[in-house]
């Protein structure tokens, strides 16, 4: 029952994402873990219980209890209230803590401990709390941290509540900052009346995800890791929420309130996506610095100032940000979309606009030709080279031309209506290679460009429903997109100079994949559904990197619900959701790439009714599929197994919270002991 109502809470009717659209609270992504063993299956787990008294005295039976050999764990569960004085609780590597309900460790008022516990070179380490009542780590106001961690990879933090440090509830430090595959998590905890909240460094791929952080008197968060996630926390009435001098992280889905600070991006952070975040009331001020990072689809009344020395950091429309009276100017993108037809006169700054309506037929049978939408286009782009022109196509075109639709640089285009291609050739034709392109709609070769709304149908005779391989700044944004002969979305070629924004689409019914990332550089898909099509929903293709894969649902799709091969690295695959699919839900492979596929982070994805859940492995000695990160994935009711961690090309791994549920037999696991696990017990 616990972990179908956790499914609920990941699918599109759950309580909790009601509440996070009308922006009440954070979206939440963690589901507790559930696998038969901790670490590997033939461990040995050595339990002890203490109950109240000193932490020196706690300290000598963990000393005495330590395992002696390499593959056993040790599980301490703490049922009273340790009092910490002039030492903290030590705890090293296969050790896993666990607060019993109503236990805590807390502060003496004449204590001295720089902290309550300390983790110093150790992994394998876990602090959470019992079944049904957080434990506490309480520093009754004195000048201390909660939990130090020095040194350590693989520590996992979960649902336990850290009040009244005042220097601050965790400070972790890792052990190599570029290997996600040694990453730490801190997870549904509570953060109250400390100094600073959460300080990561020196680490990669950290997870902050479903934390509460509230009244605390500097930084909640403070971030400085590659690819780390903070996603689905509540930041209430904070000096500031989130600090982050991380490269290519993404801070997602979360909700501030009455923040002084809402978010700092310092000028060390670089490639950032902030997205989807929310506030009921003032968030607390938005402050940008660094370069290259991205201010995408939030909805938060907010300020928000560019720190000078940043550099090409941009905003692409953000409700609730009055960017236009912001000093310096930031560079944004603020087109008018279907679901948000504004009437902003400045879409890109130091240009105008002028907005453009061509109609079409309203009778779907009998659409209008779209040659002539085109030529009307191009001339207002023309007369208007100074502006962002905005068209809005209302009604049923069809498209005789190969190349459909071509959109010019600085150019918006809403679809109340649909476009149909029949350029007169043979049904689903087959390629041929060097053979041109074929679609519905191509977007510009530079500049600026969006597509929205509408219906594209590709009538199996175009190659693809949209293409968007140029450099410009791009956004496409609910469109349905079917029939296309091979992919919905084509992306193939497309550098990272220029972010390509793919949010809330349809893509179904093509003959290849649903979206597909084939050598692309900072391409995000967020939202999206994929179904029905005939290889995968969302393919992450052939060198691709530095992409974000997020909240999307893939579903009954021919090959794999999101796949991650040949050679790609730093992606991130999170919160998806992957129903029905033919083969797994999510895999990553390497078949023809000399290379590795890796490092790349699988975090929060709920797999489903698949033939397999999540699957890694690759072909040869030179093409392997390692160092990656696979974090609180869930994989139930696949066909086959739920789980398939490696062949013997995909080794170093990491697997860590995953829900898995059955043996190693059908429906269960095959575990490649060249890759690693760490499931540590939790609260359900």
């Amino acid at each position: 029952m616990i972990m179908t109502k956790n499914f609920f809470r990941r699918g599109c009717c759950c309580a909790s994402l009601l509440i996070a659209s009308c922006g009440f609270a954070a979206e939440h992504f963690f589901t507790p873990p559930e696998l038969p063993f901790i670490i590997e299956p033939k461990e040995q787990i050595s339990t002890l219980t203490i109950s109240t008294g000193p932490v020196e005295a706690a300290q000598q039976l963990i000393n005495s209890a330590r395992p002696t050999k390499s593959n056993a764990v040790l599980v301490i569960h703490v049922s009273g209230k340790l009092i910490v004085g002039s030492t903290p609780l030590r705890l090293g590597s296969r050790m896993c803590l666990i607060l019993d309900n109503g236990a805590s460790i807390t502060a003496a008022a004449n204590a001295t401990a720089k902290s309550l516990v300390q983790i110093e070179d150790a992994e394998f380490v876990s602090i959470s709390s019992g079944s049904s009542e957080r434990g506490v780590l309480d520093g009754q106001g004195v000048a201390l941290t909660g939990i130090t961690v020095g040194g350590c990879g693989k520590v996992n933090m979960d649902d336990v509540s850290i009040r009244g440090c005042s220097v601050g509830a965790i400070s972790y430090t890792g052990r190599d900052a570029a290997a996600v595959n040694d990453a730490g998590s801190f997870t549904r905890c509570f953060v109250q009346d400390c100094g600073n909240g959460l300080v990561a460094t020196q680490t990669a791929g950290f997870m902050c995800l479903d934390n509460e952080f509230r009244n605390n008197r500097g930084a909640a968060v403070t971030m400085t890791s590659q690819r780390s996630v903070i996603a689905g926390n509540d930041f209430i009435r904070n000096k500031t929420g989130v600090v982050s001098a991380s490269e290519r992280g993404v801070v997602a889905r979360n909700f501030f309130d009455g923040n002084k600070s809402a978010i700092k991006l310092k000028a060390a952070s670089a490639g950032n996506l902030v997205n989807g975040n929310r506030s009921r009331g003032p968030a607390g001020e938005l402050l940008v610095g660094g370069k290259n990072n991205e201010i995408f689809g939030n909805d938060l009344l907010a300020s928000a100032q560019t720190i000078p020395g940043s550099e090409n950091n941009l905003f692409v429309n953000n409700a609730g940000l009055n960017l236009e009276m912001a000093t310096p100017l930031p560079n944004f993108f603020n087109p008018p979309t279907f679901n948000n037809p504004h009437s902003n006169n400045v879409i890109v700054p130091g240009m105008g606009r002028f907005d453009l309506t061509i109609l079409g037929a309203t009778n779907r049978y009998q659409p209008a030709d779209l040659a002539a939408a085109q030529e009307g286009l191009q001339k207002a782009r023309v007369e208007h080279s100074s502006d962002v022109v905005v068209l809005r196509l209302q009604g049923n075109f069809v498209s005789h031309q190969p190349a459909g639709l071509e959109i010019p640089a600085n150019t918006c285009v809403i679809l109340d209506g649909s476009i149909r291609a029949d350029p007169g050739t043979a049904r689903d034709p087959v390629y041929g290679k060097g053979e041109p392109i074929t679609q519905v709609v191509r977007l510009s070769p530079q500049g600026h460009c969006s597509f929205s709304g509408g219906t594209l149908d590709g009538g199996h005779q175009v190659s693809h429903g949209i293409s968007a391989t140029n450099e410009c700044i791009a956004l496409i944004e609910g469109v349905s997109i079917k029939g296309a002969v091979r992919d919905g979305i084509r992306t193939k070629g497309r550098e990272s100079v220029c972010p390509l924004f793919i949010n809330g689409c349809t893509i179904a019914d093509s003959g290849g994949r649903g979206i597909w990332l084939h050598v692309a550089g900072n391409v995000h898909t967020i939202g999206n559904t994929c179904v029905g099509n005939q290889q995968d929903g969302i393919d992450v293709d052939a060198h691709a990197n530095d992409c974000n894969v997020l909240f999307n649902i893939c579903n009954g799709n021919r090959r794999h619900g999101v796949f991650i091969e040949e050679a790609v690295t730093n992606n991130l695959v999170f919160g998806n959701l992957l129903l029905g699919n033919n083969r797994s839900g999510i895999h990553v492979w390497n078949e023809e790439v000399v290379g590795n596929t890796g490092p790349n982070i699988i975090a929060a994805n709920l797999c489903r009714g698949n033939v397999k859940g999540v699957s890694v492995g690759g072909r040869a000695g030179d093409r392997t599929a390692g160092g990656n990160f696979f974090f609180n994935n869930v994989c139930v009711g696949n066909r086959d197994l739920n789980l398939v961690s490696g062949n013997s090309h995909a080794t170093n791994n990491y697997f860590s919270q995953l829900v898995i549920v059955g043996g190693a037999e059908k429906s269960g696991g095959a575990f490649n002991q060249a890759n690693l696990i760490f499931n540590a017990p939790v609260s359900q």
